[in-house]
């Protein structure tokens, strides 16, 4: 009997892009809730959001030192977040919620695999190298396939 060829239903960018974006959600919360105190003082707590908005912009000066390291501590976060929940169960909260998990070309998804696809993912969250993010979505946009996955040997596919 010859062998049958595996054949995977591919995911939806919506249905990635709302698992990512879920994702996101749950590392800022939690990053937000750890730096909430250092901002405080200089922010206020009764401002509206436009009123923040505008104080960012008009004291971006003070700001800055703070808001980088807060950055870099939500690259690390996103780094650890993805790299461990997609190592151990294939899967982040947001690829729970939407049924789909990342699998690995080879027969078992390997650590070097999971950090390499997440790349992309964790430099998202520092505002100056957010131009290899979007080379990836673009890339995604052409070929089907994120850049990172097809260098990494890995895809999604639907939980069944």
């Amino acid at each position: 009997m010859p062998k049958r060829e595996k054949v995977t239903e591919r995911v939806s960018i919506w249905r990635r892009g709302l698992a990512f974006l879920i994702d996101i959600i749950v590392i800022q919360f939690i990053v937000n809730l750890s730096f909430n105190k250092i901002l405080e003082p200089e922010l206020g707590t009764d401002k509206t959001l436009i009123e923040l908005f505008n104080y960012s912009l008009e004291n971006y000066s003070s700001l800055e030192p703070k808001l980088l390291l807060i950055s870099i501590v939500t690259a690390f976060c996103a780094l650890i977040y993805f790299t461990i929940l997609e190592f151990k169960l294939q899967q982040t909260l947001g690829k729970m919620l939407f049924n789909i998990k990342v699998v690995s070309e080879n027969k078992t998804l390997g650590y070097s695999q999971v950090l390499l696809r997440n790349v992309p993912k964790i430099l998202f969250f520092v505002n100056y190298t957010s131009l290899l993010f979007l080379i990836d979505v673009l890339y995604y946009a052409v070929k089907k396939q994120r850049l990172f996955d097809k260098l990494a040997r890995t895809s999604i596919e639907k939980v069944k």
